[in-house]
């Protein structure tokens, strides 16, 4: 029991000895949660809404029936843009391209990476219409936005609050006609239109 105490006791004062020898900096480090350097964001509020960027425009009278392909020109009529804005911070580290992929990949639907504007033209717009009914041609886009908060590894120990901001993007166009009373999909453009039109 004796030379087991006198083990211990020695095992004891060994490792405060090799913690005396420590360097101060390594024994008041944190532990490596990041890369030093590296940014990531994080997304406050997203949020995803359908748009019809062209007048919708009915077909004149009743479709009486029969297969036919009917084309109807749209005229322009909202403007969707894809980009970031930095509202305070420094914004090294947090360009456009990559604020919109974190965006895309926060808010469901495929939409566009880098900065610009959907088209202000008229667009013709076709479709093959099959039943007896009223039809409405569209042509909308999704579109997505939020508010990020961009974030540094300091050190690898932590992470500190570099800047904020707003970002906004658009999909792909989406486009065709829609019988009212159709059944269609409540988060499709079609039922957006219905709602509205029909």
């Amino acid at each position: 029991m004796r030379n087991s105490l006198a083990a211990a006791a020695a095992t004891v004062g060994m490792t405060a000895s090799l913690l005396t020898l420590m360097p101060a900096t390594a024994a008041n480090a944190g532990p490596l949660i990041c890369d030093p350097g590296s940014h990531s964001v994080d997304w406050v509020t997203t949020s995803r809404t359908r748009v019809l960027t062209h007048k919708v425009k009915g077909y004149e009278k009743e479709y009486t029936g029969g297969s036919r392909t009917i084309t109807k020109t749209l005229e322009h009529s909202k403007t969707l843009t894809s980009g970031r804005s930095v509202d305070s911070g420094a914004s090294g580290g947090f360009g456009v391209k990559g604020i919109l992929i974190s965006l895309d990949a926060h808010v469901n639907g495929s939409y566009a990476h880098e900065k610009g504007h959907t088209t202000t033209r008229s667009v013709s717009v076709s479709d093959t219409l099959t039943k007896k009914g009223r039809y409405f041609f569209y042509l909308g886009r999704l579109k997505a936005s939020g508010y990020w908060v961009g974030y540094r590894c300091d050190g690898g120990t932590k992470w500190i609050e570099q800047a904020h901001g707003r970002a906004r993007s658009y999909g792909a166009a989406i486009d065709g006609a829609v019988r009212c009373g159709e059944r269609v999909s409540k988060k499709s453009m079609a039922d957006l239109v219905q709602k509205k039109y029909c």
